[in-house]
């Protein structure tokens, strides 16, 4: 009998192979209480794992043979800081001395209350760096105990399997030749760990549940990191299937590498870009190696919730400017910090509708000179660069909050005098921006339509609800005349860009072809596709579909009508990808 069991992929690719399972099951500490005269027996305990853990942690760092890039070093910073944190090791000892327990005790205990302002939050981010809290405390308890790290023997066609795994394990074993594959438990997009994965084009799938219980060391697996899916115990058809698939998926790689090249242009000569959305700058590689036209936006969300405290002005130009350093890109578009104040350790009560909160440009005018930072990091990159740089501002609502954000850049830039290197614009993703967008287009130099957010507050409807997949649905009628809405109000043909998963949707692409969009901005590996089908339509036959789709009163009959549209007008980018249409 097969089995099959689907996450999260967060790493393209198609391999096999067999199990090697990775125990980091969480420790399970023991209070013990403790006498007086071994109070100072129990503080010395804990300094040597902390110096221990130091040491292995540096060593990963400043080791040649592993060939860091600049997110794995920032990675291990991030522990590092946290290790020499005096605050944390003051407060384990007092907890010691106070409460005479044993260093174990006192240290998860400590750990435990600071990761409690993370737990809270449903922000994927902030619940993965609550994740780093819990692997550095099992380094620390694992040198408190001093339990050497067991060696693993990779064989040929190793695929890692484990309950959770650390970005420092993840460096250390997934480097190795013989690995080809890493499947979790636990574990998301935006974890240090799949940033490894990422980085290292390794084929990885998180998010699989239990699977660590499930599968026994040695067992041959098929990771599909396209569709998320693991499968084992194949039949012989299953296994001939999965050898036509891995084909299937090496001619479509090919493909997308001779589609990468292509224009974005339609077959009536109508331009629009495809650019890349990335969060960390090595990501640049791999938007270079799919066709990306630029970098539609570089979230920085990342960059400020990597450690625990905020980037300097200078780690932020250090870190912008790398998105220049290739020369590959004239210019890129970097979205503000986009994260509300329930987010942070450092914020008083909790809000009880973060989504309605504040965040995004809310955050960013309420904590001025954390704003005031980035964008002079910004400025200073362009200045240095000659290169432009477009500043994109989340979640903005009013009128009010742009003319507060522009005279906040407009007096940094006093400095610089750099009026034709930076260009300003927002995010339309909530409603009352849409209604007034010809308004805000007449206070910035562009737009950029964010269509995860703007679904999910057109509609009301929360699109990680799985019970609200029915009413969440790009093809609502009022999503098609929002955005048609929006695109039309815009003022003096000032450019608009369109972010979110929409962007790379085969079925949306009519509709943003219709309405004269002139960017799409999307993960890497879509552009490909999105390239190839542009090619093969007609600019004023999506207008005359778009027409369509307005008079449409249900979002099935739009979807329908898409479908229709791609299946009888798009042939080469359907052959080398199955859409479940």
């Amino acid at each position: 009998m097969s089995y099959e069991k689907k996450g999260v992929a967060v790493s393209h690719g198609f391999v096999s192979g067999n199990i090697i399972l990775i125990n980091q099951a969480r420790t399970i500490v023991e209070k013990k209480k403790i006498t007086k005269s071994e109070i100072y027996t129990e503080i010395n305990r804990l300094q040597t794992a902390l110096e221990l853990s130091l040491k292995e942690i540096s060593e990963l760092k400043n080791s040649s043979s592993y060939g860091l890039k600049s997110e794995h070093i920032d990675i291990l910073d991030f522990n590092i800081l946290v290790l020499e944190d005096e605050i944390l090791v003051s407060e384990v000892i007092q907890k010691i001395k106070k409460e005479l327990i044993n260093a174990e005790w006192a240290l998860n205990s400590v750990l435990t209350d600071k990761s409690k302002n993370f737990s809270k939050v449903k922000d994927l981010y902030m619940q993965e760096r609550l994740a780093d809290f819990y692997y550095i405390a099992e380094r620390l308890i694992k040198n408190l105990r001093g339990k050497s790290e067991s060696s693993i023997e990779f064989k040929k066609n190793s695929i890692l399997l484990a309950h959770d795994l650390s970005p420092l394990d993840a460096l250390k074993y997934c480097q190795n030749s013989n690995v080809v594959g890493l499947i979790m438990d636990l574990g998301g997009p935006t974890s240090h760990t799949a940033i490894i994965a990422r980085s290292l084009n390794l084929t990885s799938i998180m998010s699989l549940g239990d699977l660590s219980h499930q599968l026994p060391p040695g067992q041959k697996v098929y990771v599909d990191g396209y569709k998320g899916i693991v499968s084992w115990q194949l039949k012989k058809d299953e296994k001939e299937e999965m050898i036509k698939l891995d084909k299937e998926y090496k001619i479509l790689e090919e493909n997308l590498l001779e589609f990468s090249k292509l224009s974005s242009v339609t077959k009536d000569k109508f331009k629009i870009f495809t650019k890349a959305n990335i969060e960390i700058v090595s990501e640049i590689n791999s938007a270079i190696r799919y066709g990306a036209e630029g970098i539609g936006m570089y979230r920085t969300e990342f960059l400020f919730t990597s450690t625990d405290r905020f980037p300097t002005q200078d780690e932020q130009f250090d870190n912008y400017i790398n998105l220049l350093s290739s020369n590959h890109f004239d210019e890129v578009t970097i979205r503000t910090l986009d994260i509300g104040g329930d987010k942070l350790a450092t914020q008083g009560e909790d809000e009880i509708n973060p989504a309605m909160g504040v965040r995004g440009i809310r955050y960013s005018l309420a904590n001025v000179e954390m704003f005031a930072d980035q964008i002079e990091a910004i400025l200073r990159v362009c200045n240095t660069t000659k290169k432009k740089i477009k500043i994109l501002l989340p979640m903005v609502s009013t009128i009010e909050e742009i003319i507060e954000a522009n005279e906040i850049i407009n007096n940094i830039n006093m400095k610089y005098k750099l009026n034709e290197l930076f260009e300003i614009g927002v995010v339309i993703e909530t409603p009352s921006a849409a209604l007034i967008t010809k308004e805000i287009s007449s206070k910035v130099d562009f737009i950029s339509i964010g269509t995860n957010d703007l679904i999910q507050y057109v509609l009301a409807a929360d699109r990680n609800n799985k019970d609200l997949r029915s009413i969440w649905n790009y093809y609502q009628p009022s999503i098609i005349k929002m955005l048609y809405n929006i695109v039309t109000s815009v003022e003096n043909n000032k450019y608009v860009s369109v972010c979110g998963e929409m962007a790379s949707n085969l079925l949306s692409l009519p509709i943003f072809v219709g309405l004269k969009v002139n960017e799409l901005s999307m993960n890497s590996h879509s552009i490909p596709i999105i390239k190839s089908a542009m090619n093969e339509l007609e600019q004023h036959y999506c207008e005359d579909v778009l027409k369509e789709c307005l008079k449409m009163s249900r979002h099935s009959e739009i979807e329908n009508y898409l479908k229709e549209t791609i299946n009888s007008n798009i042939q080469k980018a359907k052959s080398v990808i199955k859409y479940e249409f």
